[in-house]
């Protein structure tokens, strides 16, 4: 959907006392039990105005049952398909514009919030009306004094994404951060008209970043309230960084990202090196080596969406794997050295090419 396609209304929401409407997103994939808890979370929530809505992204079962018999006043609505993390979101999205929301807040099934976090978002985000998009600081579960996320910036030579809010303008007791972390997103909708929808090539990692971006590029504010607080159980539903999924999507998704972002340079090549060096690393390891190929493979025919997992696809992958495996064994610590060569090189870019946020809205 366009953003040309969710006009409705004046953008300001419907109130109740004065408070705008917010809708609560909450996506559910497999782990009800998670969802359970983060629905209780928000029941909570001192703030009065509030719509709560499950999007089921197609699970093995259907939550709806159980949350009806625990939170009768929550909607649910469940995807034919799992549509990852934008397209299951984006669902929720086009409820919220259907319900003429102010704000909506995505928040991951793995989450909890506190209290007041709403109250405190929606305060902030009313203060300055340049601020698109907002999260509250985030801290472990498990580890509930231990800070997760409150700022994050771009290396716009690798493409990583690291949680860094050291050097982060704070104004106010609001961080403005160059990119958003997904797992608790408060935004305006007014924003998602002028910016569109989560790009859904992702399917999981890096679309919040790109999103974050694309709205900084047209003038909006990405901040972190401070004083807002949630718990984030981290990695829970994909198992962590070290699986061949998430591998697969941090590469592939990586160069989808800087392709977006980033003018033309020498970043390509290096981002090519760096993968055949990731796969020559990983050389012992089977299956992540072979998502790291899959994701190269991806790259190269354009391929977007979820992770490959067809009989077909797997034995394409292990003849590439079959062939590529003895040369970059050869050459692996050459192919590793010329890498880290290339990452130390910087692009000169033209004038007027910054990639950062405009502070000023």
């Amino acid at each position: 959907m366009s953003s040309a396609q969710i006009r409705t209304g004046d953008g300001r929401g419907a109130t109740l006392s004065g408070r705008p409407l917010v809708v609560a997103v909450v996506l559910n994939w497999n782990a009800l039990a998670d969802t359970l808890e983060c629905v209780q979370s928000l029941q909570r929530s001192d703030y009065a105005n509030l719509s709560l809505l499950v999007v089921d992204n197609a699970s093995n079962e259907d939550p709806a049952p159980a949350l009806s018999r625990a939170h009768p006043a929550v909607r649910v609505l469940r995807n034919p398909q799992n549509l990852g993390y934008g397209g299951g979101n984006n669902t929720g999205i086009r409820a919220a514009v259907e319900q003429d929301a102010e704000y909506v807040l995505l928040l991951n099934n793995d989450a909890v919030v506190a209290p007041d976090m709403l109250s405190r978002m929606v305060a902030a985000m009313d203060a300055d009306r340049r601020i698109g998009m907002a999260t509250p600081r985030v801290f472990f579960y498990d580890r509930p004094r231990d800070v997760y996320w409150d700022g994050g910036t771009v290396n716009w030579q690798t493409g990583e994404t690291p949680h860094d809010s050291r050097g982060l303008a704070v104004l106010d007791g609001v961080v403005r951060s160059e990119w958003l972390d997904g797992s608790a997103l408060m935004v305006r909708l007014a924003t998602v008209r002028d910016v569109g929808l989560f790009d859904e090539r992702y399917f999981l990692y890096y679309e919040d970043a790109d999103w974050s971006i694309r709205a900084a590029r047209r003038g909006w504010t990405n901040a972190v309230v401070m004083s807002a607080r949630a718990w984030h159980k981290v990695s829970r539903s994909t198992g962590g960084r070290n699986t061949p999924a998430v591998r697969f999507y941090y590469v592939r998704n990586r160069f989808l990202f800087l392709n977006a972002h980033r003018p033309p340079g020498s970043w390509k090549l290096r981002h090519w090196a760096g993968i055949v060096a990731q796969y020559s690393a990983l050389r012992y390891e089977r299956e992540n080596r072979r998502a790291v190929l899959a994701a190269l493979v991806a790259i190269l025919v354009g391929r977007w969406g979820p992770y490959p997992s067809s009989a077909t696809r797997r034995r394409v992958i292990g003849a590439l794997d079959g062939v590529m495996l003895p040369l970059v064994t050869v050459a692996g610590k050459p192919l590793q050295r010329l890498s880290r060569r290339l990452r130390r090189r910087k692009d000169i870019r033209p004038a007027g090419s910054s990639l950062h946020i405009n502070q000023d809205g």
